[in-house]
């Protein structure tokens, strides 16, 4: 099972650690990329945003994840 958890939040979805994520709506916590963002509940429609690139590339490296182009154009 992965240890990310993923959020969309501030126009892109961000990674963070499972711990993490466990914490309180209204928590504020560090994404993979370093950015500073705030638990929120995301509407259905925030999960369309891209990734970020830079929580994408961390993610990969926690997980062992495949690479995004795979992932992508998986048929």
């Amino acid at each position: 099972m992965s240890d990310v958890r993923w959020l969309p939040v501030n126009g892109a979805r961000h990674a963070m650690r499972k711990e993490q994520h466990q914490n309180e709506l209204g928590t504020r916590v560090v994404a993979l990329c370093g950015e500073a963002i705030v638990l929120v509940r995301p509407d259905e429609t925030d999960w369309f945003w891209d990734s970020c690139p830079e929580c994408w590339s961390a993610a990969k490296i926690i997980n062992n994840a495949p690479s995004l182009a795979r992932t992508l154009h998986r048929r």
